[in-house]
């Protein structure tokens, strides 16, 4: 222990540094892995998730991909299927209600569901019954939902009143309260109301996931192969075009626990890809650190020899002073477990370092995660030990004490020969990050098709969306505002929209439906590219425009006509085209958005039982506009106009920037990692070359007597980190491509691999190797010759 304090005393910034990296090499380790956790255990909360599925749907409506936003009628049709337990349904757009409690406006989620209802997913409920839900108005609430609204979860029996379609108010009455569903679920929590079970046989509406729970051994095949058959018969279609039928639908299920990461719903937004990716970086910014631990105890072995080798000509045992110097480093590795503990808390408690994070990230929740933490810190520090501690003891101790091992070209190589290990991954994220970056700015910049840029929008109460002519005449008298429209959705900002299939035979359309109002496809720059634009007549008979995609695959439909002149297209909605526009980003990157036909729509008196799903405003400016400042001034009109809700509104590109955040934060993370890992990597190299400096003070005071420069010695120990950084990116090159572009496939329209991107790495890289060099050896370089000389 004497010893190791005294080389804490003498080389008490490098001892300090290398007991910083590896503290941050322990936080960084538990902070990735609370992350593997929160995603690998995506949906485990949901009751009996190893024998819960998802029905998914291959088809054109998906634009031939895969899709589950799918019609009712399955779910009667799978509850037939032998070896099904149970199945409900619900819809997974989620919209906002205005209702009042106790004369208290609250704005609250709602969730439309099937039966047997929340209650599939969350088991029993945690106060009242089911029983009595869906006859009459009655809903089902989550724990927080209730709380909120009468500052208890012991809600049942409760009652408030929520808007209806025509204005006025209805009275609903609480029958039960349900667990909160976890942030790493894709079930929303909310209220829940019981959907009308009349659209059991509406086969247009494609907009309700479904999910079945098979019976225990139950086989996932049987019931896909069950439902196709009774499909099939529903259809009218013989079992020898079954072949035939493949090429048009396939059906499958898909275990909760993978739906996740199958990025085909709303809320499917995980990649395994990256999560792996995060499991090995947890893990080898450990094994980073142990090779930094390792490199510095290897420097301080030269000084430690001498003292090391007296004791055991003064009778210590080998085995003694191997288990002291590995106990020493068990010590070390343990302040900088506490200190790497210090910095979790201080992250956690840091609103900004939280936004890198997903979930609950604290002790109590991971406690088996900090046991590992741990002891893989301890297991570090013995380990790094290991090798200096059986080197420094394996020669005959006369022999030590005569000689000086801090030169010797075996440990020099050792030396170099870890630091390149570090180098090559320095690299490797060097490149990773470069094109990851790339692959934000392409997000960010590239045409979506529409305006963007210069695009608010907020959500409506019911007695907003009564006034929206009111609210787009006040609005349009502000000086920076160029159009107002209103729509169900916002374009680019989910990857999941209503899907609608029409037609029969060799006429079947599929398509992604937008209902809109006259000045929504103006106020989102859309460009018309054959007809006209919606106009203000149109809202009293109804109208469509199609992007040109649509048109291209349905090649029966022309403008000017109804959309079902050629087909059965049932008996409502069936409007002229009046126009085509261009193709755009419906969806995120993730998809494929060549091929998606979409149709915009304005409802006409046909469809009033619909109800109004204009529910968001979309408001353009002015380029060059302040944004804040108009965004300040467009919510005060709107809450001006109606004063039953608090209107704040939201920057359409930031919104585009919630559809990818979980490709945005695993971005910050690994660029965390790389920050560490570099870091870690430069400590190393400003205590490898103040030992070296160390060892070759005398050969430089010589130098400098015989004289050389300050800059050529500086140049000598610069020189000698050039071959081992070349070499390192030479291996890391390759790797680095690799791992981007296996990133890069989890995008259906990215970045090219840019080739400048890796000697960019190669300089940034280097320069801060080589610049920490330079300072290290010049500090030494400068020193009086004579001093150098006198004390080695």
């Amino acid at each position: 222990m004497k010893t190791f304090l005294y080389m804490f005393r003498r080389y008490r910034i490098a001892t300090l540094l290398n007991l910083f990296g590896l503290s941050v090499a322990v936080a960084t380790f538990y902070l990735f892995m609370t992350q593997v956790i929160y995603n690998r255990t995506y949906n485990h909360n949901i009751n009996d998730y190893e024998h819960t599925y998802r029905l998914e749907i291959y088809g054109n409506l998906f634009g031939d991909n895969w899709g589950c936003t799918i019609c009712r009628p399955f779910a009667s049709m799978l509850k037939d299927v032998p070896q099904v337990k149970s199945v409900v349904y619900y819809c997974p757009y989620v919209n906002n209600a205005d209702i009042k409690v106790n004369n208290r406006t609250i704005t609250v989620p709602v969730v439309n569901i099937g039966k047997p209802g929340i209650e599939f997913f969350t088991g029993k409920l945690i106060s009242g019954s089911s029983k009595a839900w869906g006859t009459g108005a009655t809903a089902i609430l989550n724990r927080s939902t209730a709380e909120k609204m009468f500052g208890t979860a012991n809600a049942a029996g409760k009652t408030f009143e929520i808007n209806t379609d025509d204005g006025g108010m209805k009275p609903v009455t609480v029958v039960g309260v349900s667990e909160d569903m976890p942030d790493n679920c894709t079930i929303p929590n909310g209220m829940y109301l019981c959907d009308n079970e009349s659209g059991m046989t509406d086969w247009s509406e494609w907009s309700y996931y479904i999910y079945v729970r098979l019976d225990n051994g139950a086989s996932p095949e049987k019931v896909v192969r069950g439902l196709k058959q009774g499909f099939m018969k529903a259809q009218g279609i013989s079992p020898k075009d079954e072949k035939e039928f493949d090429k048009q639908m396939k059906f499958r299920i898909t275990s909760v626990d993978d739906v996740y990461f199958s990025g085909i719903g709303q809320q499917d937004k995980g990649n395994r890809s990256l999560v792996d990716v995060l499991t090995v970086a947890s893990v080898f910014v450990l094994f980073i650190a142990l090779l930094n631990l390792l490199n510095f105890q290897l420097s301080e072995v030269p000084m430690r020899m001498r003292g090391v080798n007296t004791r055991r000509v003064m009778g210590a045992s080998v085995g003694g002073l191997r288990l002291k110097m590995i106990m020493e480093s068990v010590l070390f590795a343990f302040v900088a477990l506490v200190v790497g503990v210090l910095f979790v808390v201080v992250f956690q408690r840091s609103e900004a370092c939280m936004k890198l994070v997903s979930g609950d990230i604290s002790f109590s929740a991971h406690w088996l995660l900090a046991a590992v933490m741990a002891v893989s810190a301890l297991v570090v520090g013995a380990l790094a030990a290991v090798v200096p501690a059986f080197y420094s003891t394996s020669f005959a101790p006369a022999l030590v004490l005569k000689g000086s091992f801090g030169l010797s070209p075996r440990g020099r190589q050792l030396r170099l020969a870890i630091m390149a290990v570090q180098f090559c991954v320095a690299f490797v994220l060097a490149i990773y990050i470069g094109v990851m970056s790339s692959q934000s700015n392409y997000i960010f910049n590239c045409d979506y098709g529409f305006n963007k840029n210069e695009v608010f929008y907020a959500w409506l109460s019911n007695e907003a969306k009564a006034k929206r002519e009111t609210i787009r005449t006040e609005l349009k008298k502000l000086p920076f505002v160029e159009s107002v429209g209103f729509a169900q959705s916002a374009i680019g900002a989910s990857d999941a929209y209503m899907g609608w299939g029409r037609g029969d035979d060799e006429h079947q359309m599929s398509l992604q439906v937008l209902p809109c109002d006259y000045e929504y496809t103006q106020t989102m720059g859309l460009k018309i590219l054959e007809g006209r634009n919606f106009n203000e007549a149109d809202m009293k008979t109804g109208a469509y425009v199609l992007n040109k995609a649509a048109m291209q695959q349905y090649k029966w439909l022309a403008v000017g006509d109804s959309i079902g002149r050629q087909n059965e297209w049932g008996p409502t909605s069936n409007y002229l085209i009046v126009g085509v526009c261009n193709n755009f980003k419906l969806k995120s990157m993730r998809n494929d958005n060549s091929r998606v036909a979409v149709a915009f729509i304005i409802f006409g008196p046909d469809m009033e039982q619909w109800g109004d799903r204009c529910n968001q405003v979309f408001v353009r400016v002015a380029k060059g506009q302040d944004k804040v400042e108009a965004k300040r001034r467009i919510a005060d009109v709107l809450n001006r106009l109606d004063a039953s809700q608090k209107y704040e509104m939201n920057f359409l590109d930031n919104d585009l920037q919630q559809t990818y955040v979980e490709e945005f934060r695993f971005i910050s993370q690994v660029k965390f990692f790389a920050i560490i890992c570099i870091i870690i990597t430069v400590i190393g190299v400003f205590s490898l070359t103040m030992f070296e400096t160390e060892y070759r003070r005398k050969e430089i005071g010589i130098r400098k007597v015989m004289g050389s420069s300050v800059g050529s010695i500086v140049r000598l120990f610069a020189m000698c980190y050039t071959v081992p950084l070349v070499v390192s990116f030479a291996v890391a090159a390759p790797v680095g491509w690799w791992l981007s572009m296996q990133w890069l496939q989890s995008f259906a329209e990215h970045t090219p691999l840019h080739w400048w991107l890796f000697p960019l790495s190669f300089v940034g890289v280097s320069a801060v190797v080589i610049a920490t060099v330079v300072a290290q050896s010049w500090r030494v370089a400068t020193q009086n010759p004579v001093e150098s000389i006198k004390t080695e």
